[in-house]
């Protein structure tokens, strides 16, 4: 499932929750700890929109994407038996 949802990040390089979960045909709830395993991985970035949570009661309510930041972006650990 995570070769799935990284290859449809690669794709589109931006996607909305919703769609990812639709793209890859798992609900929201199920996709949200893998995807969280990509974002820790330092591969995926979670991106918030919108900065109403809806509670006002206008229209705009906050989405939530994730974004693919490929192997180049991943953070390397220091190694301090090197220096």
């Amino acid at each position: 499932m995570l070769a799935a949802i990284q290859k449809q990040l690669v794709t589109n390089e931006v996607l909305t929750e919703t769609m990812l979960a639709k793209k890859v045909q798992v609900s929201v709830a199920a996709l949200t700890p893998m995807i969280n395993l990509l974002v820790k991985r330092g591969v995926v970035e979670k991106v918030n929109s919108g900065d109403c949570s809806g509670g006002c009661g206008c229209s705009a309510t906050a989405t939530v994407a994730y974004r693919w930041l490929g192997e180049a972006k991943k953070t390397q650990p220091l190694n301090i038996l090197s220096v």
